[in-house]
């Protein structure tokens, strides 16, 4: 079957921000099931359409995202129900996650909440554009038993970082050469090369300081 990617783009008008919330807006899924809830602020019926996508490249911006739907996996570990909702004015509803097992490394999905009376699509068959990313969630469908491993080696001087284990690693509290730098995650099998030759800062909870030869 054809892996077809979508592109989420925000197309929405700023009177639409804010009108629909999602909470919570980071799910980590680690049993059978959970309940996210859609609030309609506005003053006005919503009818919402509710999609699920894999996310195919975590830790990228938003803008950079490769969305595939679900139901384009030939075994979908995790899927949504209801596909749409009516929402009237200041009311809330409930969208329940079904997880089918658990992955043996973690997977990231966004959970796509869409206005109908919003929605532009444009393209062809392989791309839909206009999910508004404000009113996406983020869902981490974490593995049975949480491994946190990385591991770095220097190349030219500068350390390289790999995710060994299997679930997000989050990089913060940093500083490089005695300046703070940004945080970062390090999703499993990703590498990261930095720009510098030392690190002090915590992976997840514990301390770290990485110091490369120069040269």
């Amino acid at each position: 079957m054809k892996n077809l990617v979508f592109a989420a783009i925000s197309l929405l008008p700023l009177s639409a921000a804010g009108v629909i919330d999602i909470q919570p807006q980071v799910v980590e899924l680690q049993q059978e099931n959970t309940v996210v809830t859609v609030i309609n602020h506005g003053m006005t019926a919503e009818y919402i359409t509710v999609q699920l996508y894999r996310l195919n490249n975590p830790g990228v911006t938003p803008e950079l995202e490769s969305l595939t739907p679900v139901g384009y996996q030939q075994q979908p570990l995790l899927f949504a129900t209801p596909l749409k909702l009516t929402l009237g004015p200041r009311q809330s509803g409930k969208i329940f996650l079904h997880a089918l097992g658990a992955p043996e490394q973690e997977q990231v999905y966004r959970l796509a909440v869409v206005p109908g009376n919003h929605l532009k699509i444009s393209g062809n068959n392989t791309a839909v554009v206009g999910v508004q990313i404000s009113y996406m969630g983020l869902i981490r469908h974490l593995p049975a038993s949480i491994q946190h491993q990385w591991t770095h080696r220097c190349i030219a001087g500068k350390p390289e970082l790999h995710n060994t284990g299997n679930t997000r690693l989050y990089w913060h509290q940093l500083q490089a050469q005695g300046q703070m730098i940004d945080d970062f995650t390090l999703y499993p099998g990703q590498h990261r090369q930095l720009a510098f030759n030392e690190l002090q800062g915590k992976v997840e909870d514990q301390a770290v300081s990485l110091q490369c030869p120069s040269g």
